[in-house]
């Protein structure tokens, strides 16, 4: 195995092996109780019906339980549970620690979607993904509480842009050192065009070609400036699928 993909993998390793004992604690225990007295599908896992013991007694058997889920409607039933974990997070501490243990996998592919952080300011994929889970905890933090009816989605995808966000704006800052050296050196005073300023000088172009405003608008904060679609919602108070339809018909112009 490459010394990069082993240095990936250590906080991961790390998370895991304090899971092994910290999920099958008696505080963590009684956290998952607490918790599963107020959802009836969570009850019947972790506290059983009569003549039934429970499946998911532990959080750790809870977290393998939607782990193990491989059908969409598991896939469904897993998800729901994240919601209600959620939700009910402010009830105990360790409700987060939890949801961060059942969403580890999401996280690992998200970090595989960011390239482990490559071109960006993090010395190895082991820092990155330091720097993604504190994320995560952050987002936690800020939704705990509320009740989102794509959890695990949204999760994911406010997580992902935001360590996006840092992602791009690392790479510019490299960009323009690099572009302030090379001008040093060759005299230059033109630099070439960035990713996000040709898409954003396109999205200009075409609002003056005829494009509707709420289109460019949607396309400017998801693509440029990095927001998730969940996101805009929440700031906007819009419905997330008028988002998307708005995204997808921006996208097909530009594309065009």
């Amino acid at each position: 195995m490459p010394t990069d993909l082993r240095q990936r993998i250590v906080p991961i390793d790390l998370l895991n092996a304090e899971w092994r004992s910290l999920g099958r604690s008696r505080p963590a225990v009684r956290a998952l109780e607490r918790v599963a007295v107020r959802d009836h599908d969570l009850s019947t896992l972790v506290l059983g019906t009569p003549g039934a013991p429970p499946k998911c007694p532990t959080p750790c058997d809870l977290v393998d339980h939607m782990r193990q889920a491989t059908g969409r409607l598991q896939r469904e039933e897993a998800a729901a549970l994240v919601r209600v974990l959620l939700r009910e997070a402010p009830i105990d501490p360790f409700i987060t620690r939890i949801l961060v243990q059942a969403i580890l996998p999401g996280l690992v592919s998200v970090a595989g979607k960011l390239r482990w952080g490559q071109g960006g300011e993090w010395q190895d994929g082991s820092e990155f993904f330091g720097e993604l889970l504190s994320t995560a905890w952050v987002v936690l933090a800020e939704w705990s509480g509320q009740d989102w009816p794509y959890a695990v989605l949204d999760l994911l995808s406010a997580i992902r842009c935001r360590v996006r966000r840092q992602l791009f704006r690392a790479k510019e800052r490299q960009r323009v050192r690099s572009s302030l050296t090379a001008e040093a050196m060759a005299d230059r005073t033109v630099r070439p065009e960035t990713d996000l300023e040709e898409l954003s000088r396109l999205l200009i172009e075409l609002r003056r070609e005829g494009m509707r405003s709420d289109e460019v608008q949607v396309l400017y904060a998801h693509h440029v400036l990095g927001y998730s679609i969940a996101e805009l919602a929440a700031v906007t108070g819009r419905d997330r699928r008028a988002l998307y339809a708005r995204r997808d018909r921006g996208q097909r112009r530009l594309c065009a």
